[in-house]
């Protein structure tokens, strides 16, 4: 018997905790009280469903943390023993702590996000969205729609860079986003239409794809949240609490 697919739904409460959780304290203990243990939570509960991350976000992420770790380093807070200073770069202990907790609370948010991202349902949560009434059938069905018509219009983009050339007209940017944005409106019109004829305005229509929060899926979310909340507490006990706030 083949275990649950995680809701898309719970699978982006337990990966966006660290940016509620992160964002009251700017110490580097944080990152590494819910960081770790939030990504072996979440790689535990959803083992069969997550895929490693791509060569690409991994090439981004690096980029991301180092540029903040090094920016952080040379120009952050200058406080403590000066270890290096030339022009306006200045290494000292307060640079380095807020060095490296930028690059922590980079780990820390990004990790969780990659790992659940090929797992997240877009249809799935628009669903469950419009059959909980958080937001109205139109305005699911418009977001759904749109985001299926992004590799359409990333075609229509080539395609009409590609007849520019052919006529022998420069595919210059506003040309070509101009006669894309003609065909996006008309295939809108067609499909709006077409969607009207189907019945896709009446009320209370089913969604096929819609389907309950599962016991697995709140073990999900309230295990992320507890280790968001428990970690604030541990960092707020142990003294070294620095408010991003304040």
């Amino acid at each position: 018997m083949t275990a649950r697919h995680p809701h898309s739904v719970a699978l982006i409460v337990a990966s966006a905790v660290p940016a509620f959780a992160l964002v009251w304290s700017v110490d580097p203990w944080m990152p590494i009280l819910l960081g770790f243990p939030l990504v072996a939570f979440i790689a535990a509960m959803t083992s069969h469903v997550i895929t490693l991350p791509s060569r690409i976000s991994l090439v981004v992420l690096a980029a991301a943390v180092g540029t903040a770790g090094i920016a952080s380093l040379l120009y952050g807070t200058h406080r403590g023993v000066t270890l290096f200073q030339w022009g306006i770069m200045h290494i000292s202990d307060g640079s380095i702590a807020t060095s490296s907790a930028a690059m922590l609370r980079i780990l820390a948010l990004a990790l969780p996000a990659l790992l659940v991202a090929g797992a997240i349902s877009a249809h799935e949560v628009l669903a469950t969205f419009a059959v909980k009434r958080i937001v109205p059938d139109r305005v699911a069905l418009a977001a759904l729609i749109a985001l299926r018509l992004i590799p359409v219009i990333s075609s229509d983009l080539e395609e009409t860079r590609q007849a520019r050339r052919a006529n022998g007209r420069a595919p210059t940017p506003f040309a070509v986003a101009l006669t894309t944005l003609v065909i996006a409106i008309r295939r809108a019109v067609r499909m709006s239409d077409v969607a009207e004829i189907r019945g896709f305005s009446r009320p209370n229509r089913t969604w096929s794809v819609y389907r309950p929060l599962g016991i697995r899926d709140w073990i999900l979310m309230t295990g992320s949240v507890v280790i968001g909340v428990s970690s604030m507490v541990v960092v707020a006990y142990l003294g070294v609490w620095n408010s991003a706030i304040a």
